[in-house]
């Protein structure tokens, strides 16, 4: 009885350290588009351009860019905990800075030193390898994937109801140093060091750059890594710009874009959470990359071409099909290419790769947006997507490679 009663007290604090590395992933992607759909207001009252509120967006993605490797190369060798609330700290302190800011390079400022505490996704992954047997890994790292994604899309809502809320652009910072602080506070309380410390961050983060050039060249790999960044610079290109071509097509202001995001996010998960599941278990993951690539094509091209909000809709609706399609399938050839002992390894390249695009999607995005016109930055991400679409016809087919083991699969 006593050792039934103690698996299931362990059983327990594992799912409560579980939910903690969701939130925290959670409030890493929360950060990264929070500001989106108030940069159009920030942007007037700080004077700054289109191009400007575009390398604003990036510059967060700039410093996890930089950061996560180290952040998970330091935690095998200190420990995951310490990292993790140093970071969480520094997220704090930048959104803090950010509800002080009140010119441009302090909002700058505050979102590099937010974007290098929020680098601590790798750390996260590592706790998660950490803690997990072989058998349910692949459901944790799952969780990470669910979290990111919830993130990556329900940010820019909750940014834009802050606003439709009467609370200021600051006061939006403060909640963003908040969100953090509780964060960290509970991961003080409650969340134990690991048993057990893997080297998960160095498997996935520091292997050199000529484990980064072999991974991009090797003719397994490659097409499937350009189509991870490919994907998320198209993606991060229309989240950056949107909010600047409904604001001059529709007169949008943040409630409205953030009714435009939960409808986009509703979209990805219904996807992703029914369809794909469903998908994925036929082994047909290369034709999944096909048609979501192309779904995603077409639904850029649509964008700008409709002046209604329907119009709009529709476009949106097609491009998160896309999106909700593509990515966890191309997730999933990617995972079963790589050499089974370098799994951690590949999928760390590909998650750089995605941090590369959310750079330079919405600093390119930005750029076009006011010196090509509306349409510009859709067309470009349209290339890009049709680029892929093209790629992915080359793709081997994962079930004649080697596939690794499940508990090796990371979902990023």
């Amino acid at each position: 009885m006593a050792t039934l009663t103690n698996s299931t007290a362990d059983d327990k604090k594992g799912r409560m350290a579980l939910g903690l590395i969701f939130l925290t992933v959670f409030i890493d992607l929360i950060g990264f588009g929070l500001i989106i759909p108030v940069l159009p207001t920030y942007a007037l009252q700080l004077h700054a351009d289109d191009t400007t509120a575009g390398l604003l967006i990036a510059s967060y993605s700039l410093a996890q860019f930089l950061v996560m490797p180290f952040w998970g190369r330091l935690s095998d060798k200190v420990g995951r905990r310490p990292i993790l609330l140093v970071s969480l700290f520094a997220s704090f302190l930048g959104y803090l800075m950010w509800g002080f800011a009140g010119s441009l390079p302090l909002l700058f400022i505050s979102r590099l030193i937010a974007g290098a505490g929020n680098a601590n996704i790798a750390v996260a992954q590592a706790y998660v390898s950490d803690v997990t047997t072989e058998e349910n890994r692949t459901k944790g790292m799952a969780l990470i994937g669910i979290a990111f994604g919830l993130g990556f899309v329900l940010g820019p809502a909750i940014g834009g109801f802050c606003v439709k809320f009467g609370l200021s652009l600051n006061t939006i910072g403060f909640i963003a140093a908040g969100l953090s602080l509780i964060d960290l506070i509970l991961t003080a309380l409650i969340l134990p060091e690991p048993a057990k410390r893997s080297q998960a961050g160095t498997e996935r983060f520091g292997l050199g750059f000529g484990f980064y050039l072999k991974s991009i060249t090797d003719k397994k790999l490659r097409d499937s890594l350009a189509i991870f960044f490919l994907s998320t610079f198209a993606f991060a290109n229309m989240e950056a710009t949107i909010v600047f071509l409904t604001r001059d097509y529709f007169k949008f202001g943040p409630a409205e874009n953030s009714y435009l995001f939960v409808y986009i996010g509703f979209l990805i998960v219904l996807v992703q959470g029914g369809l794909v599941r469903r998908m994925t278990k036929k082994n047909i993951e290369k034709r999944m990359v096909m048609a979501g690539t192309l779904l995603l094509a077409i639904g850029l091209l649509l964008t700008p071409a409709f002046h209604s909000v329907v119009g709009l809709c529709v476009a949106m609706a097609v491009l998160a099909l896309g999106s909700g399609i593509n990515t966890p399938a191309n997730q999933s050839i990617l995972s079963k290419l790589a050499p089974v002992s370098q799994v951690g390894g590949v999928m760390g390249v590909g998650q750089s790769l995605s941090t590369l695009g959310r750079i330079l999607g919405p600093a390119i995005g930005g750029y076009t947006f006011q010196h090509m016109g509306v349409a510009a930055p859709y067309c470009v991400g349209a290339v890009a997507m049709m680029v892929a679409f093209l790629l992915s016809f080359k793709l081997p087919t994962p079930d004649t490679a080697q596939a690794p083991k499940p508990a090796e699969t990371a979902v990023h």
